[in-house]
């Protein structure tokens, strides 16, 4: 059962999910990105600047989880990084496809 021409024109109109046309490139796929990136660094610079802010109105320096309370959360990093980064390639694998649907459907 072969595939007429029709409904792969079809399928590749479903496939814009993300991109839909060019400027998008440079307006989706940065924002998407920053917010990615931002998701798998919170509990770091939660943490970080929580310490910083704790520090810096009791006067007691955090050095360690063990006396200071923020300095814990860091540690869930091992979780959010990882799902960063699988979030990162599947944008990235998202983009391609769309992105090759938008030649394909520029050059027809």
């Amino acid at each position: 059962m072969a595939i007429r021409l029709e409904d792969k024109l079809n399928m590749s109109r479903r496939t814009r999910v993300f991109i839909t046309k060019r400027k998008h490139l440079l307006t989706r796929l940065p924002l998407a990105a920053l917010f990615i990136l931002i998701f798998a660094l919170s509990p770091v610079l939660i943490g970080i600047s929580g310490a910083w802010i704790s520090e810096l109105t009791s006067g007691i320096p955090c050095n360690n989880e063990g006396n200071c309370v923020w300095l814990v959360l860091p540690w869930l990093g091992m979780i959010t990084f990882p799902i960063g980064v699988i979030l990162f390639i599947a944008l990235l694998i998202i983009t391609m496809i769309d992105f090759l649907s938008l030649v394909n459907r520029k050059t027809n």
